[in-house]
């Protein structure tokens, strides 16, 4: 399923970095993906879903995703050029793109504003609907297990370097964003 034009384009406006995948297919599959989530979600905006439930408004799911695909290919390109490690930007791009992808269900919007957990969220172990979603859109398994493996919520670690970078740009932009809201860090947390 290639995703309608209208909404993958404002998929595109969120996220822009969506456009630096080279690979066509990859870059459709991640759409598809995001377009999928978002029609099955309550949100009416994408800007709109919260990074977190626990952290101010202003800390979106957007700009959380972005900075991690950018750290993320950062990242990549540092390993490649001075450690010679082969990396696959385009699959680190796409990883962390969708990532938290799962978070467009896993919260809804709360009366007043801003977000709240939904049953979906409570339900399931964060990282499994993204997966799903991925599998669905007939993606690499080294990529899905990419997205199973981001969270500290997850008993399975990262295998590949891919998954590794993705693992830790999250961790940073998450922590970043905990330290000035005063909250614990992630890289602190025991699971």
């Amino acid at each position: 399923m290639y995703p309608d034009a209208r909404t993958a384009d404002l998929v595109r406006e969120v996220l822009p970095e969506v456009g630096e995948i080279v690979r066509k297919d990859l870059r459709d599959s991640v759409l598809e993906v995001w377009v999928r989530a978002w029609r099955s979600s309550a949100w009416q905006r994408l800007s709109d879903v919260p990074k977190s439930v626990d952290l101010p408004r202003r800390r979106t799911l957007a700009v959380h995703t972005r900075a991690v695909a950018r750290m993320a290919a950062q990242m990549a390109d540092t390993v490649a050029e001075l450690h010679e490690v082969p990396v696959d930007r385009d699959a680190v791009l796409a990883i962390a793109l969708l990532h938290d992808v799962c978070k467009i269900r896993e919260f809804e919007p709360a009366p007043g504003g801003g977000g709240q957990w939904s049953e979906v969220g409570r339900r399931f172990q964060h990282g499994f609907l993204g997966a799903h979603w991925m599998l669905e859109a007939g993606m690499d398994e080294d990529l899905v297990h990419a997205v199973i493996a981001h969270t500290p919520h997850s008993s399975v670690l990262p295998q590949t370097q891919e998954a590794v970078i993705v693992h830790y740009a999250d961790f940073a932009d998450s922590d970043v964003q905990l330290l000035d809201a005063g909250q614990r860090l992630f890289c602190k947390r025991r699971p």
